[in-house]
């Protein structure tokens, strides 16, 4: 029922339109890089033909499924026409209740642009105290280059 809500709720329009291209995996968000990441693993698992070929198109419909979803959301919600008259007019939820979605998409840019400075250090010690020395080895850049993933 709801559609153009762009108009009436402008910021929360914008942390959605920014959190759900993150969920799609656009470069220099936080989604890039754990789909890169995805894609990679699907790639190098190993087993008979059929298998790597199932979990490589599984990989891939999640992505396309990833991008559909997020793009039907963004579409119908905030730039699609409402069906019809809504029982109360809609508007800007009050600010306390915004706080955590602008952290979280500030997040979502900051982990995607500087993966280094931001989630590297916490995924090492995580992924260390598991792994211990058989730690595989990973790349948290913004950019890898075009390449199979």
């Amino acid at each position: 029922r709801l559609g153009g809500l762009r108009h009436t709720m402008p910021m929360t329009s914008a942390l959605a339109v920014i959190a759900s291209l993150a969920m799609a995996g656009i470069p220099l968000l936080n989604g890039f890089l754990s789909k890169e990441m995805f894609y990679t693993e699907a790639l190098e698992v190993g087993g008979e033909g059929w298998w790597r070929l199932g979990i490589s198109i599984a990989a891939l419909l999640y992505g396309i499924f990833g991008v559909a979803y997020s793009l039907r959301f963004v579409m119908e919600t905030f730039f699609g026409e409402a069906e019809g008259p809504l029982p109360r007019a809609p508007h800007e939820p009050p600010r306390w209740m915004k706080i955590p979605v602008e952290v979280l998409v500030l997040l979502c840019v900051a982990v995607g642009m500087f993966p280094a400075l931001t989630v590297a250090p916490v995924l090492h010690a995580a992924a260390g105290s598991i792994l211990g020395a058989a730690m595989p080895e990973y790349s948290l850049a913004i950019w890898h280059g075009v390449n199979t993933p």
